[in-house]
């Protein structure tokens, strides 16, 4: 979670323009958090008292976000006061680029006989992101994960962690976020493989970078 002294991010808009806010959590009294800004100068006056705005909380390894109602500010001093307005969202950071793929995959729990086929969607060094069609029953988290190569149809084997799930809108399937725990040296070398048949596809214009 996040502390005092983390970097924060308010968002807001003044007219059509999008404005940002920089600077650092100084106080924590759920629901109130104190933020000190650093270039509080480009609000120009516009932030009051009851306005909306989204706050980046930049804390251990990823950005917490919300909505938060002003209470009070201060821009000569560069002063903040918020109530937070609902929960945070969490997105960890990422530390490898990351390539759309539309590539066959099978999954199953470590120690199940049953695989279930699906589609990795996209894919990094350190993760893969893997749309299901149907329910997956989590008696672990930890899964078995094989990616078929499109370009030799050779099977490639990796152990793996699931960080996170989600039920698709409108679609009776699901994602699942996983990340790479365990490969041995053949394994790590066709997978080296793998990675660069889609990174090579999409090298001028990746996802983003983790």
């Amino acid at each position: 979670m996040f502390q005092t002294g983390d970097p924060v991010e308010i968002h807001f808009k003044i007219g059509d323009a999008p404005v940002t806010l920089r600077g650092k959590l100084v106080q924590m009294v759920r629901p109130l958090l104190g933020v000190q800004l650093t270039n509080s100068a480009a609000c120009d006056g516009s932030m009051k008292p009851g306005m909306t705005v989204l706050i980046a909380i930049s804390g251990g390894t990823g950005v917490y976000t919300s909505e938060v109602v002003v209470q009070r500010c201060d821009m000569a001093l560069g002063q903040l006061i918020v109530s937070v307005n609902g929960s945070f969202r969490f997105q960890q950071r990422r530390q490898h680029e990351r390539y759309p793929c539309d590539m066959q995959v099978h999954v199953r729990v470590v120690g199940d006989t049953e695989w279930i086929n699906g589609v990795c969607r996209d894919i990094s060094a350190g993760g893969a992101r893997i749309y299901l069609c149907q329910e997956f029953v989590l008696r672990s988290n930890t899964l078995e994960v094989v990616f078929i190569s499109p370009n030799s149809q050779q099977a490639v084997r990796a152990v793996a962690e699931i960080v996170r799930t989600s039920k698709l809108l409108n679609d009776s399937g699901w994602e699942i976020g996983i990340r790479f725990t365990e490969m041995n040296r053949m394994e790590k070398i066709q997978f080296a493989r793998l990675l660069q048949h889609w990174a090579s596809r999409q090298q001028r214009d990746p996802v983003r970078s983790d």
